[in-house]
């Protein structure tokens, strides 16, 4: 039977005698959750002795019940029970156990495989066995290779989480070799499969001054020995291939994608050499990772197979020992369990926040390629290492924040692993309802393409929400995304039909959201970016030890607006940073252009960036437009336009062909062709537009900037600022802190923007964008004097007057009495759900009928809710054309007409409520009308809600 459950407190180690001899055990007070054979799926639901980690619902503007996998209130699975008590019970961990038992702290989960049941002074306790595996916190997700990077050495593992992986010839040939490796597989020419996937990497290849011919060389030298392994009878009809398999184990806390899978076991491809007969030891920790996750789909793996490519370039005559290149070895159990300790260690490691010294691990610090920067990073992070330490220790201050922003990264790091948890704890009807899946879907083809991958179709069966978007990876199932079979796959279309591209076919009825690190991977690498490389004058001004600086500019840029020209003038003239604070419908994207436009006139070269690719794309337009277009004969926009001098300027757009938008694809950076026309195209731009996500790409890192602008920088942690600025000598933010904060699981630190801290610290380095040209004045009023001192005010007089009337066919008189004015409120007490509210919804469809039979185009009309559970039940009740979605995706856009569903009965519950800054963008989308639907006595129950609720009836 499988034992789950938390620890309850102190671990007591000791060594006993026994009829074997000498043994040590540990002795675990555990709060079972859950006992029986499907305990091991029970997932963190069992935390707190059977009920759900985060108090049983979502915590954030979602909606919906997290429970475990089969949708019940206790968190087991079938087959398991819960123990029926708080009280702890004993568990025993025998021998070698014991070495995870020191890594346990209370309130750490703890699985037990295959424990014995015994009775001890009446008490009903468990031990291991023979068989057992003793996993710690088995929710937490550990990818296979940062196993084999820790078992490697720990402090290394540390060092490639800090600094990222380069950009280098050795790392993008081992990519192109297991690329080639894949499609060989599938069954592709190899002489195709190596010119196709030279061409993918031509912009890579070109910032590492390679050339394609080279490269191919290169790489089809070490595909001889890929191609000459498959050709000796091991690849026949008979054997069972899979390439880049994603693996996840509920039971080991282990996920991976494995080079191929053959008859059951697993291949792992390594482009370097190895002269001895064994594969080295760290390779065979990766491949039993690989063996754990096979045997928990129902595999029985007794061996791995290494395959070194490189041994194949090699002449007998120059080397010795054995060159042959795939070395197969016995998968013991003393290995695979070995393997388990040592993930335990490093999971404990990540949920602590803990940082490893080295010690942990037998590595010897002289042979390590890596002993001189682990030395200079353990100095000045003044952290203690096995390697010792050399330089000068960063400021007190600096110091802090580093530590600070360390645990915050990881804090977050832990929510993303969360989410993977929810992959098998929640239903298929939980995840729907959580927007993180589309479920029933219909299985229509599957088409082999050229090149081996596949193309998967599926028909939608209900019109729910999620939050899949086209261009997104997600997990493409049959039916179960972890249990069933399942493939990352790119979502290519997404409408009534859904089609996908993965690299094995899969029978698909269902997509989930599937969650990366790759986030707080950059977060991280931009944080030790400004801290261990950044400029000693930036980092002054940013701590406060100097104040930013700039250089006077009496130019005149914008004749009409004196903030926007002032704007500029400071974005212009900063020496270190400059703050554009552009409240709603101020104009700042066109005094984002204007200010480009003038660092471009002085020869700088500029990075545009933002937290979204339709921030980028708007700003990108805007300054298209400032510079003008210069068509060729074809027709066709071109990346080259003209600056106000006449004067030619590249620009350049960095993104995937999914985010960027249609008419801005003209100037997207295609990565594919030959390298030196690849880089030569990025190298050469003057303006290169990119979000702050894609900033952090080994890529874009290569790239160097007079300046970065940033815009939506309220919207980004301080690392993820970091990110774009660490690129440039000096930056310019743009944003408004009154408005949506950024975007963030974990509430701690990264709360709060780099913006938001710099406009405290330094008012005078920014300006404020006070005249909007968005919505008539008794509209702006509100957030006017709420959250912008009174300051916000109507630009022209035609703004502020304006009305549904200026609109054609469109007449206010045709309404009701209570929806002529601009801001209307309308009382609807609402049916106690708590997340929806189908009396607010029905009450807004006859809204949106009173408005068409006015004369105003449905299109015309926004529906904003505070829960995407709400958006669907409004979007039930509503035609199509009419735009309805949460607060978060309304940000940056506007409606002539917008309708507020608050979906609150008696009382106001749910952050939501509580940040303000959301209702603010609520309500200054709208241009001419503003209609608030809600219960009055829950909003009158807070003081800003009844402030705003005596505005809307004035």
């Amino acid at each position: 039977m499988h034992v789950r459950g938390t620890v309850a407190g102190e671990v007591e180690t000791k060594t006993v005698s026994t009829s074997y001899g000498e043994s040590d055990l540990a002795e675990v007070p555990l709060r079972i959750a859950a006992v029986g054979d499907e305990a091991a799926r029970t997932g963190a639901t069992t935390r707190d002795a059977g009920s759900i980690t985060d108090g049983g619902t979502s915590s954030d503007a979602e909606g919906g019940t997290i429970a475990d996998a089969d949708g019940s209130d206790g968190g087991t699975s079938a087959g398991a029970h819960l123990a029926d008590g708080h009280e702890p019970t004993t568990v025993t961990l025998w021998n070698k156990w014991t070495e995870s038992a020191d890594y346990l702290e209370p309130g750490m989960e703890l699985l037990v495989t295959d424990a014995a049941e015994d009775e001890y002074q009446g008490e009903t306790r468990y031990k291991t066995t023979g068989d057992s595996y003793v996993v710690v916190e088995p929710s937490f997700l550990v990818n296979v290779t940062s196993i084999r990077n820790w078992v490697e050495c720990p402090r290394l593992y540390y060092l490639n989480k800090l600094s990222g992986v380069p950009l280098n010839y050795p790392v993008v040939k081992g990519t192109l070799v297991h690329e080639v490796f894949g499609d060989l597989l599938r069954g592709r020419d190899l002489a195709e499969s190596i010119d196709a996937r030279v061409d993918e990497r031509g912009l890579e290849l070109g910032l590492l001054g390679e050339t394609a011919d080279a490269v191919a060389e290169d790489v089809r030298e070490n595909a001889t020995a890929i191609e000459g392994w498959l050709e000796q009878g091991r690849l026949t009809e008979e054997d069972s291939w899979r390439s880049e398999q994603l693996l996840i184990s509920e039971t080991f806390g282990i996920r991976g994608r494995a080079d191929a899978v053959r008859r059951g076991a697993p291949v792992e491809l390594k482009t370097g050499k190895n002269l001895k007969k064994e594969p080295r030891f760290k390779d065979k920790v990766q491949a039993a990772c690989y063996a754990l996750l096979l045997e928990e789909h129902g595999g029985d793996v007794d061996t791995g197979t290494l395959l070194y490519t490189k041994n194949s370039t090699l002449k007998r005559n120059e080397e010795t020992g054995d060159l042959t290149p795939a070395k197969e070895f016995s998968m013991g159990e003393g290995l695979l369990k070995f393997v388990v300790r040592q993930r335990n260690e490093l999971a404990a490691m990540e949920v602590a926040g803990d940082i490893p010294t080295g010690y942990e691990g037998s590595a010897k610090c002289e042979y390590c390629f890596e002993q001189d920067t682990c030395m200079v990073v353990s100095g000045r992070l003044d952290q203690e290492s096995k390697a010792g330490q050399i330089g000068q220790a960063l400021p007190d201050e600096e110091l802090e924040y580093f530590e600070r922003f360390y645990r915050a990264i990881e804090e977050e790091r832990r929510e993303v692993h969360r989410e993977y948890a929810k992959l098998w704890e929640q239903s298929a009807q939980e995840r729907a309802d959580d927007d993180r899946a589309l479920i029933d879907l219909e299985f229509l083809e599957k088409r082999e393409l050229e090149g081996g991958r596949w193309e998967l179709r599926a028909r939608r069966t209900s019109g729910a929400n999620s939050k899949i978007r086209e261009g997104d990876f997600v997990l493409a199932s049959d039916g179960h995304p972890v249990r069933g079979n399942s493939e990352l796959a790119i979502i290519e279309r997404l409408d009534d039909e859904i089609v996908l591209t993965a690299d094995e076919p899969v029978e698909v009825t269902r997509l989930d959201v599937y969650p990366s690190e790759l986030t707080t991977d950059r977060l991280l690498v931009a944080m030790h970016d400004f801290l261990l490389k950044g400029d000693e004058r930036r980092k002054d001004v940013l701590f406060g030890r100097a104040d930013p600086e700039f250089e006077t500019v009496e130019e005149t840029f914008i004749d009409n607006n004196d903030a926007q020209n002032e704007a500029v003038r400071m974005a212009v003239g900063a020496e270190d940073f400059a703050l554009i604070h552009g409240p709603p419908g101020t104009g700042k994207t066109y005094t984002i252009a204007r200010a480009i436009r003038a660092m471009v006139e002085r020869g700088e070269r500029v990075l545009l960036s933002a937290f979204t690719n339709r921030a980028v794309d708007n700003a990108l337009e805007a300054l298209l437009d400032q510079i003008g277009d210069v068509i060729e004969e074809d027709g066709v926009a071109s990346p080259t336009q003209r600056n106000g001098d006449g004067e030619a300027v590249d620009v350049v757009r960095v993104g995937s062909e999914s985010g960027v938008r249609d008419d801005m694809e003209p100037y997207r950076l295609e990565r594919s062709g030959n390298p030196e026309d690849r880089v030569a195209k990025l190298q050469n731009a003057q303006v290169v537009a990119a979000t702050t996500a894609t900033c952090g790409s080994r890529v874009m890192k290569e790239q160097a900037f007079d300046v970065a602008l940033v815009d939506e920088a309220a919207q980004l942690t301080e690392p993820g600022t970091h990110a774009a600025a660490n690129l440039a000598e000096r930056f310019v933010l743009v944003g408004d802190h009154e408005q949506l904060p950024p975007v963030v699981r974990a509430e701690n630190d990264l709360t709060e923007s780099l913006f938001e801290r710099l406009v405290d610290l330094y008012p005078e380095a920014g300006v404020m964008l006070d005249r909007q040209y968005r919505m008539n004045q008794r509209i702006q009023v509100f957030a006017s004097n709420e959250f912008y001192d009174g300051q916000l005010r109507p630009a022209e007089p035609e703004v502020a007057a304006r009305t549904l009337d200026d609109l054609e066919g469109v007449s206010r008189d045709t309404l009701p009495p209570e929806l002529r004015d601009p801001v209307s409120f309308v009382d609807v007490e609402g049916d106690g759900g708590r997340y929806t509210d189908g009396e607010e919804a029905a009450r807004i469809a006859d809204l949106i009928e009173t408005y068409e039979a006015a004369g105003l185009e449905r299109s015309d009309i926004g529906v904003i809710a505070p829960f995407r559970a709400q958006v669907s039940e409004i979007s039930k009740h509503v035609p199509d054309d009419v735009a309805v979605d949460t607060v978060d995706r309304f940000q940056g856009s506007s409606q002539e007409v917008i309708i507020v569903s608050f979906t609150a009965t008696g009382t106001l519950e749910g952050p939501i409520f509580e940040d303000y800054r959301r209702i603010n963008v609520a309500l200054t989308r709208p241009k001419r009308a503003l209609v608030l639907v809600g219960d009055s006595r829950a909003l009158a129950s807070d003081p800003v809600y009844k402030r705003m609720l005596e505005w809307a009836r004035a």
